[in-house]
């Protein structure tokens, strides 16, 4: 609810749109760039794997492992919590990535807004 409440009342010019691309340079702030993230599985692997589609992210790879060796070990699912756990590592990783990109893009507007507000004082002054 919170960020309801800045997008559409108390900050609706400094907060980022949900759904959408970043606004700003992804290599802004980093000097030497930044690593750029790559997918893994194939579309092909994630569909011969029959993965649906809210599935199809940067940790399908370990999905389809996890997947596997359930299926090789079938009724002794225990025997892949290792794979499991790096399933779920990833996915925690994938989400703190995307909320530190949000937040990101969150400072750089209020910055953007800030910026032009004192541009403007300085024009009236």
């Amino acid at each position: 609810m919170g960020n309801y409440v800045s997008l559409y009342l108390t900050n609706p010019k400094g907060t980022p749109l949900p759904l959408t691309e970043p606004s700003f340079d992804p290599n802004h702030g980093f000097p030497n760039g930044r690593k750029e993230r790559v997918m893994i599985a194939t579309e092909e692997e994630m569909e011969a794997a029959k993965l649906p589609l809210e599935a199809r992210d940067y940790c399908a790879h370990k999905l389809i492992q996890y997947r596997a060796c359930r299926s090789d070990v079938w009724p002794w699912a225990y025997k892949c919590a290792h794979e499991k756990h790096d399933y779920l590592n990833c996915e925690y990783d994938d989400y703190i990535l995307r909320l530190k990109e949000y937040e990101r893009e969150k400072r750089l507007l209020s910055r953007k807004v800030k910026l032009e507000k004192k541009q403007a004082q300085e024009l009236l002054a």
